[in-house]
């Protein structure tokens, strides 16, 4: 009977910590799953209901989240540093980075991606081992993106980026067309920094649009 009031314990102890909490900016605190983080909301699932219907709430509402692993995403400060860094330094990271840290989906970490930029699409080149020889490449449209999953950790040396965004399907017919990018990233950190990056670029880049068409 101690045995299985002890589990039980154990059991309710481990389902209050296992859990991720947004914090709204009224202070509220919602035990949820987080599922994505997307450009304008966040999507989650209720702890009390895991198996339940997906929930949605808007970024800007939202203060912080702390994640069951311990780690805290603070939206204010994000917010409050990118406005802060510039198109051009932002594109200048993303190309230090992605060039350093990333790599074909394999998750082998041996062909890695080098960043172009043409105007303010991505090109994304995959090389061979040597990074002597092209194997393909990719025009992104960043600006368009539509989902950035959050950095998946695998092990303490790898982590993989989902990104949902258009790409240049046929040169000739300028056809664009949706795709899922996956990178595999040297490197869990590297990871969330590419990411943060990323969609600090994409915001730019729309925010660039909405002053150009003022004029």
């Amino acid at each position: 009977m101690r045995s299985t009031i002890t589990f039980l314990t154990l059991l309710i102890s481990f389902s209050l910590f296992s859990q991720d909490i947004i914090v709204t900016k009224n202070n509220d605190e919602i035990s949820s799953k987080v599922l994505e983080i997307g450009i304008k909301k966040i999507k989650y699932k209720k702890q009390e209901n895991l198996t339940g219907p997906d929930y949605f709430i808007e970024k800007d509402l939202v203060e912080k989240i702390i994640f069951e692993n311990g780690t805290v995403e603070n939206f204010n400060i994000i917010r409050s540093q990118e406005k802060e860094i510039s198109l051009q330094e932002t594109k200048a990271f993303i190309k230090e980075y992605v060039d350093k840290y990333a790599y074909s989906d394999n998750g082998f970490l041996v062909k890695s991606y080098k960043v172009s930029y043409e105007g303010d699409f991505l090109r994304l080149t995959l090389l061979n081992k040597k990074k002597s020889k092209e194997i393909n490449s990719m025009l992104f449209d960043v600006k368009n993106a539509y989902a950035f999953k959050r950095a998946s950790r695998r092990d303490n040396n790898l982590a993989y980026l989902n990104i949902y965004l258009p790409f240049l399907a046929n040169e000739k017919k300028n056809k664009w067309e949706k795709t899922k990018l996956v990178i595999s990233v040297e490197g869990y950190e590297n990871a969330v920094s590419i990411l943060k990056a990323m969609k600090h670029y994409k915001t730019l880049l729309v925010n660039k649009n909405k002053t150009e068409s003022k004029f």
